[in-house]
């Protein structure tokens, strides 16, 4: 029997929740992205980089703000994203809520990673199933990713309380 890895967390505020399993970074928005969660994210991928050659990332957009970025935002997020790219094996973004508005946020994102041309592979989907079983099937994958993460796992983590921040 495989063991499993409990996510761990590294912050939380009430607009975001980062934790890790191994070399796995999972991001749980609960809130829309600011500069402040960015940091957040910037401080969670160099500690977890200080201890693991290459990370994998799963997101998980919990609640679908306001469809415009701020520039600022928007602007922090492609800096980090070329920071950290040639680090990331792979990231999974999943909308969680239904209906319209999400599978335009997915098919935003979808074209947004196609102009984008990171170097990582990205893709996004509706359930944390979903992403996991495609971030582990990645060429080169972590095998501490591969065999000892679950859907479970992480569904227990992003049900952890907001705290106040």
């Amino acid at each position: 029997m495989l063991s499993t890895m409990e996510v761990v967390t590294r912050r939380s505020s009430s607009d975001v929740l980062l934790g890790s399993a191994g070399p796995l970074l999972v991001a749980y928005y609960r809130a829309q992205t600011t500069l402040a969660t960015l940091e957040l994210l910037d401080a969670v991928q160099t500690e977890m980089l200080a201890s693991h050659s290459h990370l994998s990332t799963l997101t998980i957009i919990g609640q679908l703000g306001a469809l415009k970025v701020e520039d600022a935002v928007r602007d922090r997020s492609v800096v980090l994203g070329k920071k950290y790219e040639k680090q990331v094996r792979g990231s999974a973004i999943v909308v969680t809520t239904r209906g319209l508005a999400a599978v335009m946020v997915r098919t935003f994102l979808t074209g947004f990673f196609l102009l984008s041309r990171a170097e990582m592979p990205i893709k996004t989907f509706s359930t944390v199933t979903e992403a996991l079983g495609w971030l582990q099937s990645l060429p080169g994958q972590d095998l501490e990713v591969k065999l000892n993460v679950n859907a479970q796992d992480i569904e227990r983590f992003i049900a952890t309380p907001a705290r106040p921040g």
